[in-house]
């Protein structure tokens, strides 16, 4: 009986894959719980759930979007794109608190947020070595389980 040697899971792709996750997460939800916060100090309650909407509403619009974006420029431009969208709007706060630019503002950050994490999702199981893949997706919450139980 012969031992067939596994390659490794985490890889130095892997690990900078990771760190886009932590900066994304730091990225969204950070900011995500302070400009309705911000807006409802400044211009009123209503602008506070206008910005969640236009956050959420762009987020699930450019979702769909995505995949072609990423076919058409590559997950390293859509993440970085991605990224810039998420985190460099917010900045824009610091100059002015009308209600059109913390909408706005919001808007640009669930465009951001969307290619994160459609390109950030469609790289990381890219980058795991499929002999490396566990079970789910085959036989539906059964097929993870074991795989869950079992960790290598």
């Amino acid at each position: 009986m012969s031992v067939v040697a596994r390659p490794p899971i985490v890889t130095g792709a892997l690990l900078v894959r990771m760190a886009t996750v932590v900066a994304s997460s730091i990225g969204f939800f950070l900011p995500f719980s302070v400009v309705p916060e911000y807006a409802e100090r400044s211009a009123g309650p209503a602008v506070a759930g206008a910005a969640n909407a236009a956050l959420l509403v762009t987020t699930v619009a450019v979702e769909l979007a995505a995949p072609a974006l990423v076919a058409r420029i590559g997950y390293r431009w859509a993440l970085g794109l991605g990224l810039l969208a998420l985190g460099a709007p917010t900045l824009v706060l610091l100059a002015s608190s009308d209600a059109a630019v913390v909408i706005a503002v919001s808007a640009l950050r669930g465009v951001g947020f969307a290619i994160t994490v459609v390109a950030g999702g469609a790289l990381t199981a890219e980058l795991v070595p499929a002999e490396r893949r566990g079970p789910q997706g085959r036989g539906g919450p059964q097929g993870c389980w074991p795989g869950c139980v079992r960790r290598p």
